[in-house]
């Protein structure tokens, strides 16, 4: 029997990295400021963060990863103007008093096809602690959004 030739193990060596590379999944990337795609995925949380805080919402936006249909988000609801929201003046008000309250929210999206809509999985506001690690995979999403700042 002849040995495989190079030719024949860079191939099969290159299959198997190929594979392997994509049972990982792709990179997660974040959407540029401004884009359809970052402004879709803002406009399907603004609703139940405008319901809890009882007022118009924009966002600032401190994490936005995107891959395979799946986005994981961390955000802080501002005014319309940009400014601060007045918390005590929220159904808010006593977990900020007993400093249990942080003003940023999560989310994990998913986005069904190619073009279709952007939908809220989990999501959460106010908690003094992370849950997009667990959300990401207790629901199967691709683990590049477990690279999470």
């Amino acid at each position: 029997m002849n040995p495989p030739s190079f030719r024949g193990v860079a191939t099969a060596v290159f299959l198997l990295l190929a594979a392997v590379a994509g049972a990982h999944g792709q990179e997660a990337r974040t959407p540029e400021a401004g884009s359809p795609e970052r402004k879709a995925i803002m406009d399907a949380l603004r609703a139940p963060f405008e319901r809890a805080l009882g007022q118009p919402v924009i966002f600032a936006v401190s994490l936005l990863k995107v891959s395979e249909g799946w986005a994981a988000v961390r955000v802080q609801p501002k005014t319309p103007s940009g400014g601060e929201i007045d918390y005590r003046r929220t159904k808010y008000r006593k977990q900020l008093e007993e400093d249990m309250f942080d003003p940023t929210g999560e989310a994990l999206l998913r986005r069904q096809g190619a073009s279709g809509p952007w939908r809220i999985i989990e999501w959460k506001f106010g908690g003094t602690d992370t849950a997009l690690s667990a959300w990401v995979n207790s629901h199967g999403a691709p683990q590049s959004l477990n690279a999470i700042d």
